[in-house]
């Protein structure tokens, strides 16, 4: 089955074309240019990110050479998630028709963040807490006047269940998939100890929430290296309409936010002024939004995201 999953990945990315048209706000899709350019960034943020040749015969041409994949080496993860963990995905609806990222609150008023599930060091299961009253107090005044800032420190709190277990270390991946133009991301897991390979791949399924193993994770050959390298693999299928989602109800509170803070005299004034804006949200910022939706898939693995949006 993984082989031939693979076998139909390497076709379908064989037979696209690259596209070099920006539609990323209408679609979630991103160009090659802008995949480059939102790894530029993610990069510049989380130094523990880097970019990495592929194998000279595995190289694509639609790429920089020494820009084919974006890698994070030894991230740490010290718990298994067992079977009652429940992930938040960002973008996907609580119920019908309702948003984790929109702001229905009403005008003057902010809904909280959605809170967010993952495991610490001890195996713990932990949810963030509503932390309103001392919001002032945890941002640094710089990041509270950085206009472009998307992202901010998420508070903890110590609640659910998980399973202590040795240390595992994952490699952590994202390609560009050309056939459906957005990030793919693979992970590699190793024993913490001896550093071998997590053997057979299917291990390293116990360091996935429950809802995508075997599911939209899947175990496939990565394309950049030589020698049929199998790592688990998020299918992209979804990932466009999810970014899509996430970055339309970002845009939306952060022009909320705006129209209250600026308050202008009229109509007119704020059709001015949000005219030359798109809720501060550019496409250089797409692969950090994306490592945090990832966050949910893997919550024990400590990918190198740190901060809220």
């Amino acid at each position: 089955m993984a082989y031939f999953q693979s076998s139909l990945s390497r076709l379908r990315e064989y037979l696209s074309t690259p596209s070099h048209t920006s539609t990323f706000t209408k679609t979630g899709e991103v160009t090659p240019e802008e995949f480059v350019a939102a790894g530029d960034y993610l990069v510049y943020k989380f130094p523990t990110w880097s970019w990495a040749a592929a194998a000279p015969l595995k190289k694509v041409a639609y790429l920089p050479d020494d820009k084919q994949y974006l890698v994070l080496r030894n991230a740490p993860c010290h718990s298994r998630v067992d079977d009652t963990f429940s992930s938040w995905n960002p973008g996907e609806p609580k119920g019908e028709g309702e948003d984790e990222w929109e702001d229905n609150a009403p005008p003057g008023e902010q809904n909280p963040l959605p809170k967010v599930k993952t495991v610490d060091e001890s195996g713990v299961e932990e949810e963030a807490e509503d932390d309103d009253d001392d919001e002032d107090e945890d941002i640094p005044d710089e990041e509270e006047d950085d206009d472009e800032a998307i992202i901010k420190e998420t508070p903890k709190a110590k609640t659910g269940r998980g399973l202590k277990a040795p240390l595992r270390t994952y490699n952590l991946y994202i390609t560009y998939s050309l056939y459906y133009r957005v990030p793919r991301f693979y992970l590699s897991g190793h024993d913490g100890t001896t550093r071998m390979p997590l053997e057979p791949p299917t291990v390293m399924f116990e360091d996935i929430a429950p809802d995508y193993r075997e599911k939209t994770v899947t175990i496939e050959e990565f394309p950049p290296m030589d020698g049929g390298v199998m790592m688990a693999s998020v299918h992209p299928c979804r990932h466009a309409e999810v970014m899509k989602r996430i970055f339309e109800s970002m845009a939306r509170r952060r022009e909320r936010e705006e129209w209250h803070e600026i308050a202008p005299a009229s109509v007119e004034e704020a059709g001015t002024e949000e005219d030359s804006d798109d809720g501060g949200l550019r496409v250089d910022q797409y692969l950090v939004v994306f490592v945090k939706v990832i966050a949910g898939v893997v919550p024990g693995v400590e990918l190198d995201y740190t901060m809220g949006i």
